[in-house]
């Protein structure tokens, strides 16, 4: 088990879990501001909470980070919490997302002493770093750690490591590694990096015995992937380098987008691969979810309120209302409170299309679910026109919103249970259980929860222009400086 060694010429040891993508294969119940990391897919636990749980396992709290995006900062931290406190303060956050190389040096900001640029030959050149995807399902963690340990041998004599799975099936939505020389048992030189392949392809690689699905895992050196990205990626090496006193997040907005992958691991010649000891799945689509899901006596995986009749071999998840569904077989029907996917177990790599289009229709509901988690609690959209938006809102005991200003609409509360505290242009009053109150446009406003027990509120919007960027924020205790509700 890769615990960290205590003799003092072993270098430090630290663990990166990204925890920023978007999920959008797995529509309509991933969405970009609640995404498949942040599921709980596969039973009760969330994707980024059992990975979290695997790599506690194998690193110590103050020697693991997570980078998520600068949306998600709260719900990561919110559950990560519950596992490790001292995460809380180990999650960082990126301003908007630019892949995983700069993710990566994201963490390596806080890994690296700011007084060192990483050299070979500087402080905290040698420390070995893990990267990991938060979203993908690991068993077998004897085997996992097996393999890590493996992993990080090698990276101590320099090698740049991921790690490849053996192909089960000709699969067409992964990356595959295509293994060279053996440097010893289990761990081979790189040959090529392949693109996610068509069907004829995928099928041969299968059989060649010389091929692996990229699982996305890698190890290395601090100083030997910082070498690399000033070699290969010279503007992210700039920015990383310059760094000095100001924090990272301020240049990110001029990086280009750029894999891990695609602008390291492709390029270098030192780069191996370990054959994963473990079972992996990188649940990236619905196809994955029913595979692995618990099957009743006709083949049919059932999760939610779902009333099924003569289906046979079928996924069926109802996230929001009843579910009814006649003679269905080898389908898909994944329902949500305000949008419905049904397609061919077959088809589920499509899925993605159906997200561009509605991303060029404007629609909103890549972005988000009726019901909108935040820092204070949540909010859920309960029905909207093109003049009016009506909300249910809850609030932690203790918490409170912003101090904030709409230009464009006025807005109705009444209080449904629990106690509010409100200010509206400077004066506060309490408001308890069927009391209301007017706040006018352009006049600043707060809601907070003085009490003990959570708080709920109607919210009755009205106006011309009812989008959550319409907002200015005073005072924050968050934190949060972008447009976004409350």
């Amino acid at each position: 088990m890769p615990k960290q060694r205590t003799d003092s010429s072993a270098p430090a040891r630290h663990a990166v879990i990204l925890a920023g993508g978007s999920g959008t294969r797995l529509w309509p119940l991933s969405r970009t501001l609640f995404p498949k990391q942040l599921l709980a897919l596969n039973g009760e636990v969330t994707l980024l909470q059992q990975t979290a749980r695997r790599v506690l396992g194998a690193y110590p709290p103050e020697n693991t980070w997570v980078v998520t995006n600068e949306e998600h900062v709260f719900e990561v931290r919110s559950q990560l919490r519950s596992l490790e406190p001292a995460l809380d303060s180990h999650v960082l956050a990126e301003p908007l997302t630019r892949n995983t190389l700069p993710a990566i040096l994201l963490a390596l900001d806080s890994i690296v002493p700011r007084r060192s640029l990483g050299r070979p030959g500087t402080k905290g050149a040698e420390t070995l770093v893990s990267v990991f995807p938060s979203d993908h399902l690991v068993e077998d963690l004897d085997g996992w750690r097996r393999s890590l340990e493996q992993g990080m041998g090698l990276a101590a004599t320099g090698l740049f490591v991921t790690f490849g799975v053996p192909p089960r099936k000709p699969e067409t939505g992964y990356g595959y590694i295509a293994k060279g020389r053996a440097l010893e048992k289990g761990a081979y030189a790189v040959e090529q990096f392949i693109e996610k392949p068509q069907l004829e392809m995928a099928l041969a690689f299968l059989k060649s015995g010389r091929h692996y699905w990229n699982s996305g895992m890698f190890v290395f050196r601090a100083g030997d992937f910082l070498s690399a990205v000033e070699q290969h990626a010279p503007k992210h090496w700039q920015w990383w380098a310059g760094r000095g006193q100001k924090k990272l997040a301020q240049g990110y907005g001029p990086l280009p987008n750029l894999s891990v992958d695609y602008g390291i691991a492709e390029k270098i010649s030192n780069i191996a691969v370990v054959e994963a000891g473990f079972d992996w799945d990188d649940l990236g689509n619905w196809e994955a979810i029913y595979r692995l899901g618990q099957k009743d006596e006709n083949g049919n995986v059932i999760q939610g309120d779902v009333l099924a009749l003569d289906c046979r071999d079928s996924l069926l998840v109802s996230k929001g209302g009843k579910l009814a569904v006649v003679g269905l077989s080898g389908q898909i029907m994944v329902q949500t409170r305000d949008a419905t996917l049904c397609c061919p177990l077959s088809e589920v790599q499509r899925v993605k299309e159906l997200v561009v289009l509605l991303k060029a229709q404007g629609s909103r509901l890549v972005e988000s679910h009726l019901t909108v988690k935040r820092p204070w609690g949540s909010y859920s959209v309960l029905e909207e026109g093109s003049t009016y938006k009506i909300k249910r809102i809850e609030v932690l005991p203790g918490a409170r919103l912003s101090l904030q200003m709409h230009h464009h609409r006025s807005e109705h509360w009444v209080v449904v249970s629990g106690t509010a505290l409100v200010e509206i242009a400077g004066e506060e009053r309490v408001l308890v259980e069927n009391q209301a109150v007017d706040i006018a446009k352009a006049t600043t406003h707060r809601l907070a929860n003085p009490g003990k027990v959570p708080l709920e509120i109607i919210e009755i919007q009205s106006g011309p222009y009812l989008e959550e960027d319409d907002i200015i924020r005073f005072d924050d205790v968050y934190g949060r400086v972008k447009h976004e509700n409350s």
